[in-house]
């Protein structure tokens, strides 16, 4: 008797072996590039339109966008934590050590206790994305100069809805689902100002 894991609400956790077969793809990279595969794409998958739209918008994201590796986990970070995504902010502190990315630690603490960065030019990556977040996209004149003031480009104002763009994906799946963050980096949820009690059930099938 095989056992699947289930979140708080019933949403299966696949593997790789029980998921559908076009889910298969991703979750393989996500195991041969992490050496795991997280809560979040086992969720995912049992949705291929998500899954996939999810993944490959992130590497699009990475391979394609102008803004640094850095800048892209900055605002995913930031964007999580305005959604109040507890999973979510967890797995980008993870994350933020990889040498992908780069991120200082005094600079993911900062968006996580909402307090300023030493780098002005990271506070002003933060107001836009989260203008263009609270405003749908309809960020004053003021908003959008003093983004291009402080250096950026029009791409990248188009790079941070992409961004935006995955971390609505992954925030609203975790929200409806209720996610348990794993174990790899269940401690960085700690210290959060919002906390959602979460489980994780096994059934067999």
């Amino acid at each position: 008797m095989k056992h699947i894991e289930e979140t708080e609400r019933k949403f299966a956790l696949h593997t790789i072996e029980s998921a559908p077969e076009r889910s298969k793809k991703a979750m393989e990279w996500y195991q041969r590039n992490f050496q795991m595969i997280p809560n979040l794409t086992k969720l995912m998958s049992a949705s291929p339109a998500l899954l996939n739209s999810y993944w490959e918008t992130q590497l699009n994201i990475l391979e394609q966008g102008s803004l640094s590796a850095e800048e892209v986990n900055i605002v995913e970070t930031v964007i999580a934590h305005e959604n109040k995504c507890q999973y979510c902010v967890a797995g980008h502190t993870a994350f933020s050590k990889n040498p992908i990315f780069k991120n200082k630690e005094e600079d993911i603490e900062a968006i996580r206790n909402d307090k300023a960065f030493t780098d002005e030019k990271l506070n002003s990556l933060r107001d836009f994305s989260l203008a263009v977040l609270k405003h749908k996209g309809r960020v004053s004149d003021e908003e959008f100069e003093a983004f291009i003031k402080a250096g950026y480009t029009r791409a990248q104002a188009l790079d941070i809805v992409t961004c935006i763009a995955a971390k609505v994906m992954s925030n609203f799946a975790n929200q409806i689902a209720l996610t348990p963050i794993d174990d790899a980096f269940a401690p960085l949820a700690e210290g959060l100002a919002y906390k959602e009690e979460r489980k994780i059930l096994t059934i067999k099938s």
